[in-house]
């Protein structure tokens, strides 16, 4: 069974949630940008998904925006997991909990956003986690310089 991969969709709703660009006003990149571009420079969608991921591969979180939250793995995965609907606060307390009864955390887990009190502010639930890969060091080169061709530079341009 081909499983979809959630990348365009994530793609999709940072330009929708940049307005019409993914840039403010003054071209500079909102806080959840900025932190998916830090995922995306090490790690590239596989195309695989999973419904649950074993808690001893998981090592740390990364909260992207109020829907999405990067899990890093053990050695060259990681975990993106787009939630079904946004989880208000999410972002701004960059913290969350979760309780399971078995070693993994799956998609119909609830986390519950937390304060830097430790108070709850609600909870949702997780979606599918799209697996990525870490990128190797010759990879980045590659993906830099095809970047770096991509956006029009000042040097050769005519006048």
């Amino acid at each position: 069974m081909k499983q979809k991969t959630l990348w365009p969709t994530l793609i999709v709703a940072l330009m929708a949630f940049g307005g019409h660009s993914l840039a403010d006003d003054d071209g500079e990149m909102t806080r959840s940008e900025k932190r998916l571009a830090r995922v995306m420079e090490d790690y590239a969608p596989t195309g695989v998904t999973k419904s649950c991921v074993s808690l001893r591969f998981l090592r740390d979180s990364t909260i992207i925006d109020d829907q999405t939250i990067f899990f890093k793995g053990v050695g060259k995965k990681g975990y993106m997991n787009r939630l079904p609907h946004r989880c208000p606060r999410l972002a701004s307390e960059e913290r969350f909990m979760y309780s399971t009864s078995i070693a993994m955390l799956c998609n119909h887990e609830i986390i519950t956003v937390l304060d830097s009190f430790g108070r709850q502010w609600g909870s949702c639930g997780l979606g599918q986690f799209e697996e990525m890969e870490k990128l190797s060091k010759a990879e980045k080169a590659e993906r830099a310089a095809e970047q770096a061709a991509q956006e029009p530079g000042e040097e050769g341009e005519p006048n």
